[in-house]
This record gives C-alpha cells, structure tokens and sequence, in this order.
C-alpha cells in the first residue's frame, strides 16, 4: 500500500487537471509537428528575410557613411577653389591696380614733358621774336637817327657814314 499511496496522488494530481496520457503525447505530437512547420516554412525564411535585410541596411549605412565621406570631400574642395579663386581674383585686382596706377603716373609724366616742351618751344619762339622785334626796332632806330641827323646836317654827311654811326649809338644804347 505504500506504493500504491506515493502513485495514486500523483496520478491524482493529473486527473485532477484532466490530462491523460494518451491526450498528452498526441497534443505533444501535434505541438512538435506545428513546430516542425513554423520552423521550416515560417522562421527559416523570415530569419532569411530579415539577415538579408539587416546586410542591406548594414549595406545602406556604409554606403551614406562614404557618400557623407564624398560629401565632406566635395565641400572641402570647393572650399579650398574658392579659397583659390578669391586669391587670385584678389592677386588680379592688386595687378591691374598696381598697372593702373603705373599707367597714369606714365601719362603725367608724358603730359608734363608735353608741357615742358611746349614752354620750351614758348620761349623759343618767343625769343626768336623778341631777337627780331629788337632787329627791327634798331633798324628803325638807325634809320630815324639816320634822317634825323641828315636833317640837321642837311646831308652833309655821306649815308654809309652815317649809317655806321648810327648804328654805333644804337649798340651804345642797347
């Protein structure tokens, strides 16, 4: 009887829920089974899905990780052409200043020696007419003497004597 007594409330126990063993190994048959199923038909190919989609954002991410890369090159190296370019615009500008600036100190000194030449040439000419405005005046000069003297002589005096002594006083006076 003790052995009957430590089974009985054991299998008291699994009555007591209902189960039989007969119903317990065919719901763990069928549970192995569905198992099987989900397994091989579901899990298997969605695990294979969801591999496959986690390499294709792996995939995804180095690729926006080297096109960022790309990105930061590109906008370093039209910040270093612009950088460049505003260099040599800057360089362009110092040029042409620098020229301009030669350009015009080129043009004054060309128009000051323009205008040095044209005074030159001023008082040239004007000595030039000053030499034959005082020709001219002792020429008169000599001739005013000349008569003035054979008036009051009332050509006595010879003319090429005269002439010689008129021009005389006129260098005296001059």
């Amino acid at each position: 009887m003790s052995v009957t007594a430590t089974t009985e409330p054991n299998t008291g126990i699994i009555h007591t829920f209902g189960i039989t063993p007969g119903l317990l190994a065919g719901q763990l048959f069928n549970f192995l089974v569905v198992l099987f199923i989900l397994q091989r038909f579901i899990f298997k190919p969605l695990l294979g899905k969801l591999n496959q989609r986690a390499e294709q954002i792996a995939r995804s991410v180095e690729q926006a990780k080297a096109l960022e890369l790309r990105v930061l090159q590109a906008e370093k190296e039209r910040t270093d052409l612009l950088a460049k370019a505003r260099n040599e615009a800057q360089e362009l500008a110092t040029i042409a200043q620098n020229e301009a600036v030669k350009r015009r100190e080129e043009l004054v000194f060309a128009a000051k020696q323009e205008v040095e030449k044209v005074i030159a040439t001023g008082k040239v000419q004007l000595e030039q007419e000053r030499q034959q405005f005082l020709i001219s005046a002792r020429k008169d000069l000599v001739d005013i003497a000349i008569k003035a003297a054979g008036k009051i002589l009332n050509d006595s005096v010879d003319p090429k004597k005269s002439q010689s002594l008129a021009e005389e006083m006129v260098r005296k006076l001059t």
